[in-house]
C-alpha cells in the first residue's frame, strides 16, 4: 500500500510538472522555436476565394489573395533580455497559397537558447537597413519574394502586405475588385513597422520545443484604428492611406496560444 502511494505521488508530481516550473538545470542546449500564424478574417478562418465576409465599415469582401513578409524575429525573456534571432536568416515569406502559390504559414527560429520567454517581436516586411545592402545580398530572399508577387521592380523594393479580391459595397452591391499593396517605395517611404506581442510563458530547452500559435486577423487592414473604406478607393499602394493600413497592419497580430513539444 504505501509503495502505491508513492507511485501515485510520484505520478501527480509528474503531472503537475508545468513548464513553467522546469527546473534550472534542465533549462539548458538550444532548440527549434516554431511559429505558426493562423490567417483569419474576424473571428472565421480566411478561405480563399470561398468565403464572402463583412468587414466592420459593412462592406463585403471576399480574399483571393493573403501575403505578407515577417522578419528580424526576437524573443524576451521574463527579465526583459533578448534573443535576437540571426538577421540573414530572419526574413519570411507567408501566404494562404491560391494562384500556384504555396502555402506557408509557419517560421522556424533553429538554434535558441534556453530559457523562458514572455514576449515575441517581430517586424511587417523589409526594414530600411537590409533593403540598403542591396540585392546581392538578399538574391534568394528576393528570388522567393518575386514567387509570390511580393516585389516591385529593385529600385522600388518588396510589397511587404497584400490582400486583394473582389468586395461589394452593400450585401446587393456590385462585386468590385480590390487590391492592397502595403510597402515600402525604395527608401523615400518607410512603412516597414515593428509589432511586440505578449504570450504564455515559452519555455526552450533541449528537451523542449515550443511551438507559437499567432492569430492574424486580415480584417485589421481596413478596420483597425484607421477606418478604410474600398467604396472610397479600392486600389491603395501608395499614400495616406497606405500609411494608415500599415499602421493597422500591426494590429492583426496577437498570440493565440504556445504549446510545448518533446518536454519531459
Amino acid at each position: 500500500m504505501k509503495k502505491f502511494i508513492l507511485g501515485v505521488l510520484a505520478v501527480m508530481s509528474f503531472i503537475a510538472c508545468s513548464d513553467d516550473e522546469l527546473p534550472a538545470e534542465q533549462l539548458k542546449g538550444t532548440n527549434k522555436v516554431s511559429i505558426a500564424f493562423d490567417n483569419g478574417f474576424k473571428n472565421d478562418k480566411l478561405l480563399l476565394g470561398s468565403s464572402r465576409y463583412q468587414n466592420s465599415n459593412g462592406e463585403f469582401l471576399t480574399v483571393n489573395a493573403f501575403d505578407y513578409i515577417v522578419s528580424n524575429f526576437v524573443l524576451i525573456d521574463e527579465q526583459g533580455k533578448e534573443f535576437v534571432f540571426n538577421k540573414d536568416k530572419s526574413y519570411f515569406i507567408i501566404s494562404e497559397g491560391g494562384a500556384g502559390k504555396t502555402k506557408k504559414v509557419a517560421v522556424d527560429l533553429e538554434g535558441v537558447p534556453a530559457g523562458k520567454y514572455v514576449k515575441i517581436k517581430f517586424g511587417i516586411g523589409v526594414d530600411q537597413e537590409r533593403f540598403k545592402q542591396g540585392q546581392a545580398v538578399q538574391q534568394d530572399f528576393w528570388t522567393l519574394a518575386e514567387q509570390y508577387s511580393l516585389t516591385w521592380s529593385w529600385q522600388a523594393g518588396y510589397k511587404f502586405v497584400v490582400l486583394e479580391g473582389d468586395y461589394q459595397a452593400s450585401s446587393q452591391a456590385t462585386k468590385k475588385p480590390y487590391m492592397l499593396h502595403i510597402a515600402s517605395r525604395g527608401t523615400s517611404v518607410d512603412l516597414y513597422k515593428e509589432v511586440t506581442l505578449n504570450m504564455d510563458q515559452a519555455v526552450v530547452s533541449a528537451n523542449s520545443s515550443p511551438q507559437i500559435h499567432i492569430k492574424v486577423d486580415a480584417e485589421k487592414m481596413l478596420g483597425g484604428t484607421h477606418k478604410i473604406k474600398l467604396a472610397e478607393g479600392a486600389t491603395i499602394m501608395g499614400g495616406d492611406k497606405a500609411s494608415e493600413i500599415a499602421d493597422n497592419n500591426k494590429e492583426m497580430f496577437t498570440v493565440h496560444h504556445v504549446h510545448h513539444a518533446g518536454h519531459h
